[in-house]
């Protein structure tokens, strides 16, 4: 398989993967998603989106402060990466160094650009995977935008994950892609796999009731879609921004605004959607 952006070849052995990059909003999104596919690596580096500390969810009235729940975060991650040989961490940042603001990644795509690409372009990986484009939480959605342009510029091979979405009718769907095609790829852990996965998730205490939803023995890609939803079905993200409510739409048009604003700046002018 050829990847859209250029001209390398696609890796789609689910047994073996080269250098690997997962690109995920939140510590944790990268071990449910992609666990095994990071056992199965030679080499891997996770970038992880956000601070991981959204505000009026009351966490600073147990870990004291938001930044102290950021940092107890980070901390998990750290020991769950540290469970795969040749893993290694890091996290997007503004020009002055601070991190950006979980649910907030949206409002700063050309910023939080500049910084993916730049990581990526000092690992240079052989495959970048990330969110795929569902409409479950916003900060995800906003990494599958700067991980398609980032691979677009960069040509690097790139897949997309599922995570979890909402149907109209109100129902809960975790790790099923929204819009069904026929070129995914599925990765049945071995035990051992799975026992490393489950390590893993396991030192993410502070997300223990989230991660508990989700399955563990499969995981799923496909390379990453050629269009995005900007026509989607949804009018507001249901997973989070309870107390605003954001409405998609809102999104959408800072997608087109960034797209606009990069597409010039970007070391590839072949990338269009």
């Amino acid at each position: 398989m050829i990847d859209r952006a250029g001209s390398r070849p696609m890796i789609t052995n689910p047994d073996r993967f080269g250098r690997v990059l997962i690109f995920a909003a939140h510590p944790d999104d990268e071990t449910i998603a992609c666990g095994g596919l990071l056992q199965r690596a030679s080499i891997s580096l996770v970038l992880f989106a956000v601070d991981g500390a959204p505000r009026r969810y009351a966490f600073e009235q147990k870990f004291g402060s938001l930044r102290a729940y950021s940092e107890e975060r980070f901390r998990e991650a750290s020991r769950a990466l540290g469970l795969v040989p040749r893993c290694s961490f890091g996290r997007l940042a503004r020009k002055d160094g601070t991190p950006f603001a979980d649910q907030h990644l949206f409002r700063e795509l050309g910023e939080a650009f500049a910084s993916l690409e730049r990581m990526t372009r000092d690992f240079s990986p052989d495959l970048l995977v990330s969110h795929a484009f569902e409409g479950g939480h916003i900060d995800h959605d906003a990494c599958h935008i700067l991980a398609k342009q980032t691979a677009c510029a960069l040509s690097v091979p790139h897949l997309e994950f599922p995570l979890y979405w909402r149907t109209t009718q109100g129902q809960d769907v975790f790790q099923r892609f929204r819009d069904r095609r026929n070129d995914e790829i599925v990765l049945q852990l071995s035990s051992q796999e799975l026992r490393v996965k489950q390590q893993m998730l396991a030192e993410y205490k502070t997300q223990r009731e989230q991660t508990s939803v989700f399955a563990v023995v499969t995981e799923r890609f496909r390379p990453m879609a050629e269009s995005d939803h900007l026509d989607a079905v949804w009018s507001r993200y249901p997973f989070e921004n309870r107390w605003r409510q954001l409405r998609a739409e809102v999104f959408f048009r800072n997608i087109v605004e960034f797209r606009a604003n990069t597409y010039p700046m970007s070391s590839s002018t072949s990338c269009s959607y």
